[in-house]
């Protein structure tokens, strides 16, 4: 019997084949005997390092002998089956949970290194893969989580961004660039995916050529976020289908051949696009794919109608024994549906967001997930850039069966994408690069507002989100947050204080991408303070159907600093010795990180 019949014994016949084609086993075999080496002191710790990490495996802060495992997940994409795997290695091999990055990844903490090879084995059983989540080579490709449902995309991105995650894994030129590399997919000017962020970001779009209407993309090169965040600037207006995996190669060849590797810190492309020009850079993109036909590359995929659409089969409206009331007299599910459902461009089916707090969800719930999109979404779950979860093809009138069966899991909350729906990192907790739990702080933000039933879930606040980084790195996206937030430290009374720099005013929103301007620092105890008074203040003085950015431009961001000078204040250490630790800390704080693990 197979690892994957073992765990999951009552497969259902009607499910399509599991697909491998990610997984080698031989390196999963590799991955064993190389740790089995490192924990006899046969391997070097530095290229153990440089091994592991190429294949997901990371450390965790201050805890020697276990990792955390991130698994790939390309295009948000998770079947039934992965679901149930992912709640038994979490329950088996981690701490019973899993958690959602902004990179539409899934993490694994505490796995004891000894078991990790098992862990990698179990995944691989349901075509779930480690290899790239980590490294300076083609990272998960990421995409927009309503691709192919979507009523304002131009076509569905999701085999573009399958056939780019494919033909970059493992791929010879890309194993070992100067720095990491994202790719990701928007089906529409919406850019739900944050196509302006990337290193490569493609925006889908139609164009007439010869007559014809041919489908292609919107190139953009040079994005990121971090210390010095970046606007990605357009590479070409319109890349044909056609040509779109041969431009993709020679903008990373490019970089490979030009990009710094002294210095890390200016590794990334976005650095080498400012230094030689946007003009030059793409004169030499061109040049190089003009001849990748000569160099005997890898073959490009081909698409065609027939597997464009990747329209799945609707799923079948419930049976009689399953049919709820329609739930209108249900205050908190019109609250949900008002909040989380979105209709499908397919008549009479909706796409459900699904709100996971901090981005965590339990080693149950993936099981009980797993039963839930069988019955209601075509088997099928996507993770979100903003660390949800979505269910797809659900039909109008299972809507509430749905809500009633994710409430009776503890994922039922209505709010996504409003306030209280606050995007972070992993934080101090566990990242060697953190300044602050910016994680818990999250949690605690969530908690605070949500003591407050609809007052920040109103259509007031509508567009308002909150996003936290640990630190200056950005990976909880606070540069693009109406409220940001990141990592600090600052001395007040004598004392190292966490603290948070806030942000205001970023945006995607479409026709522009905008960063969040910096305005102060706050100690990181006083936050939810912070954010409860920005929304006070908002309330009282925006003008009529005035949004938060609208009043945020209005009124300056830097013109905001004077409303905190009291919440910059501390009292003496004695006095409220709590104020001077972080959240989810009950020690003072110390001003420790170390060596980034994502940046090795």
């Amino acid at each position: 019997m197979s690892i994957t019949q073992t765990i999951i014994p009552n497969l259902e016949e009607t499910e399509p084949p599991l697909d491998t084609s990610l997984v080698m086993p031989e390196e999963i075999d590799r991955v064993r005997r190389t740790i089995a080496a490192y924990q006899a002191g046969s391997v070097d710790e530095s290229l153990f390092r440089r091994f592991r990490l190429q294949h997901g495996i990371y450390g965790i802060r201050n805890q020697e002998g276990v990792q955390m495992v991130r698994v790939k997940v390309p295009f948000g994409r998770l079947t039934a089956r992965q679901l149930e795997m992912l709640s038994h290695v979490a329950d088996v091999y981690a701490d019973g949970h899993g958690h959602v990055t902004t990179r539409q990844d899934l993490q694994l903490y505490y796995v004891p290194l000894g078991q990790v090879a098992d862990l990698l084995a179990a995944l691989g059983s349901v075509g779930l893969t480690t290899r790239e989540a980590s490294g300076n080579v083609v990272r998960n490709v990421t995409a927009d989580p309503l691709a192919g449902v979507a009523p304002d995309e131009a076509f569905d991105v999701r085999p573009y961004a399958d056939g780019v995650a494919r033909f970059f894994l493992r791929n010879p030129i890309c194993q070992d660039m100067g720095r990491k590399f994202k790719i990701t997919f928007s089906g529409s000017p919406a850019d739900r995916a944050y196509a302006l962020m990337h290193d490569v970001g493609a925006i889908a779009c139609l164009a007439k050529v010869n007559g014809r209407l041919v489908r292609g993309f919107n190139l953009f090169v040079g994005g990121g976020l971090g210390a010095n965040p970046r606007l990605a600037q357009p590479l070409e207006a319109f890349t044909p289908e056609d040509q779109l995996f041969a431009t993709i190669e020679a903008v990373i060849r490019v970089f490979d051949r030009l990009g710094e590797r002294a210095n890390r810190n200016k590794a990334r492309m976005k650095f080498l696009i400012a230094q030689m020009g946007i003009d030059a850079f793409r004169e030499l993109v061109f040049q190089e794919r003009s001849v990748l036909p000569m160099l005997n590359a890898r073959p490009y995929p081909h698409f065609n109608d027939d597997h464009i659409g990747w329209v799945e089969p609707p799923s079948p409206a419930p049976t009689p024994g399953e049919r709820r009331p329609p739930g209108e007299d249900d205050e908190d599910f019109q609250r949900w549906v008002a909040t989380n459902v979105v209709r499908q461009k397919q008549a009479g089916y909706a796409a459900v967001f699904v709100t996971l707090p901090g981005g965590d969800i339990q080693a149950s719930q993936f099981r009980a997930l797993a039963e839930i999109a069988r019955r209601f979404a075509g088997g099928e779950v996507f993770t979100t850039i903003t660390q949800n979860l979505v269910l797809r093809w659900v039909a109008a009138e299972a809507l509430y069966g749905l809500y009633q069966r994710l409430d009776e899991i503890g994922l039922g909350a209505a709010g996504a994408h409003r306030l209280p729906d606050v995007v972070t990192c992993a934080g101090a907790e566990t990242c060697n690069l953190g300044i602050t739990t910016s994680h818990v702080l999250g949690l605690e933000i969530r908690r605070r507002l949500g003591q407050q039933g609809d007052n920040y879930l109103s259509d007031d606040l509508k567009g308002i989100d909150i996003k936290i980084s640990g630190c200056p790195n950005a990976c909880g996206h606070h540069h693009l947050a109406a409220i940001g937030f990141h990592g600090a430290a600052r001395r007040i009374n004598g004392q190292i204080v966490p603290h948070y720099r806030l942000f205001l005013g970023g945006r995607v929103s479409g026709d522009q991408t905008v960063l969040g301007t910096p305005v102060t620092l706050i100690p990181a105890r006083n936050v939810p303070a912070a954010v409860e008074r920005l929304i006070a203040l908002f309330r009282a003085g925006r003008h009529a159907q005035e949004t938060f950015q609208d009043w945020v431009d209005r009124v300056g961001p830097r013109a905001l600093k004077n409303e905190f000078e009291d919440l910059q204040a501390l009292p003496a250490p004695e006095e409220a010795p709590e104020a001077y630790r972080d959240w989810g800390r009950d020690i003072p704080f110390a001003l420790e990180t170390g060596e980034g693990e994502c940046a090795a």
